[in-house]
């Protein structure tokens, strides 16, 4: 970090009456004027420890805005419109759908920003941090405190129809707090290409009067111009976004045409006490289609209360060398670890060549089985392990939707382990399954075969039933 001898002090622009003030985090000046003067004055500002009520601050290219950590707190004046952004790159229809003339070269690190959201309460635009039209960003050590709409905001513009693009920002060491989970994102992504997310925690974000789109990450692209692709999420933690219908991430492919959005990786990344770990909102897809690549690799979901990673109808999922578990086995209300396809509005996604390969399933209460089917086309699992599953391993949906379009074709199940632990050896095993068929989200009695699919090699253990229920499952390799 450069000294504050080497940067701008906005003290220096503040009224020498209340910087006592200011540092005892007892003022109620708007410092807004006096910092803006500095930021626009300077190509490096320093922010000494205090807390400055602001409105709006907009930043320029070529420049870096620091402090000393959570002691440099930037805290929302009022409650007013004039604070709906706290620090801005470009709003309403600043900038150009050229990312040629896009405002580059920002730095911000080491900062608080605090949204007082448990004094005013939810609002949906109001944003600490709105990008627009911006390249060449770095966000590092800063806290995103009780947010009332999103925390930080990587747009394509404030104004609904307004074209704009990012490019190359990287979002480290950040702690996003939602405080009291009344709020929407944490980080929400409209439009972006080449994003870093790392070591950054999520924490205490929902909002139980919405239904959706409410989480830790957020990817909803607004238009079909939108592009967020090369998203790259690693070391990061995501602890109690547990409100109805929030996750961890969630991933939106609903706008996807030609190149603009695809290749997501999820890597070394906690997942702890979410109501979804990874969602997805798709669109139905074929195998001729653009792949959308999500890679979820060497991440631990604990405790979801649903699904830790709904697939849906994305095509090219990889989840590898992942854990699932309950704590203590079979608890919460009963989801599945890894849910393929989706029924939705009367229409059916599929999952389409998804691989599950390498992780381990532990003490799963599914609601049908530890990896659920709804929709598949091309999946590959192999190698898994599955450890007091309460009910089934896998599980396939005989379930037809309204537009006749789900379907389950080209499975490859192979090198899996079913079994129980050590401590069931002389005790009670929890009844589980390898296989097994539903219907409505339960499990049925169903006769269900597969073209162009085979099992071989799954080793499943002593106590635990092969196919479920008196169901029949065939694998045909016939195409």
């Amino acid at each position: 970090m450069p000294s504050a001898s080497q940067a701008t002090n906005v003290l220096d622009f503040l009224p020498q009456a209340e910087h006592a003030a200011i540092r005892a985090g007892t003022s109620t000046y708007d410092c807004t004027g006096g910092i803006q003067t500095a930021i626009d004055f300077a190509g490096k500002v320093f922010v000494p420890a205090g807390v400055y009520p602001v409105r709006q601050l907009n930043l320029k290219s070529d420049f870096e805005l620091y402090g000393e950590g959570d002691a440099s707190e930037f805290r929302a004046y009022n409650n007013s419109l004039a604070c709906e952004f706290m620090i801005v790159t470009y709003v309403r229809d600043g900038g150009s759908s050229h990312v040629a003339d896009n405002m580059r070269n920002i730095y911000l690190h080491d900062l608080k920003l605090n949204g007082r959201v448990a004094e005013f309460g939810y609002m949906q635009f109001f944003y600490l941090f709105a990008v627009n039209a911006t390249s060449d960003l770095t966000v590092e050590r800063v806290t995103f405190y009780g947010f009332r709409g999103d925390g930080m905001y990587v747009g394509s513009g404030t104004l609904k129809t307004t074209e704009r693009h990012n490019q190359r920002v990287v979002v480290r060491d950040c702690l996003f707090d939602g405080a009291v989970k009344s709020n929407r994102n944490g980080l929400s992504i409209i439009d972006c290409d080449q994003l870093t997310v790392e070591g950054c925690t999520f924490q205490n974000i929902g909002n139980a009067k919405l239904s959706c789109s409410v989480g830790g990450i957020d990817f909803e692209p607004d238009h079909t111009w939108s592009v967020y692709r090369d998203v790259t999420i690693s070391r990061c933690r995501f602890i109690n976004i547990d409100t109805v219908n929030t996750a961890g991430i969630t991933f939106f492919n609903g706008r996807q045409s030609g190149d603009n959005i695809h290749d997501w990786v999820v890597s070394d990344c906690q997942f702890t006490n979410c109501y979804w770990g990874i969602t997805a909102a798709t669109k139905s897809k074929t195998a001729a289609d653009v792949p959308d690549n999500l890679s979820v690799l060497n991440c631990g979901f604990l405790n979801s209360i649903r699904v830790d990673i709904a697939i849906a109808g994305l095509s090219g999922a990889r989840v590898s060398g992942c854990t699932f578990e309950r704590s203590p086995p079979g608890s919460g209300p009963g989801g599945d670890a890894i849910r393929l396809g989706a029924f939705a509005w009367g229409t059916s996604a599929n999952a389409i060549n998804a691989v599950i390969t390498g992780n381990t399933f532990t003490g799963i209460r599914p609601q049908i089985g530890a990896i659920g089917i709804l929709g598949a086309s091309g999946l590959v699992c192999a190698g898994n392990v599955f450890v007091d599953i309460h009910g089934s391993c896998i599980d396939f949906a005989e379930d037809e939707p309204a537009d006749h379009s789900k379907h389950i074709d080209r499975v490859i199940i192979s090198g899996n382990t079913a079994r129980h632990s050590a401590p069931f050896a002389s005790a009670k095993p929890t009844a589980m399954s390898f296989l097994s068929t539903s219907n409505q989200m339960r499990i049925s009695r169903g006769h269900m075969m597969f073209g162009g699919s085979f099992q071989y090699n799954n080793d499943v253990g002593g106590g635990i039933t092969g196919i479920a229920n008196g169901a029949a499952v065939e694998f045909r390799e016939i195409q």
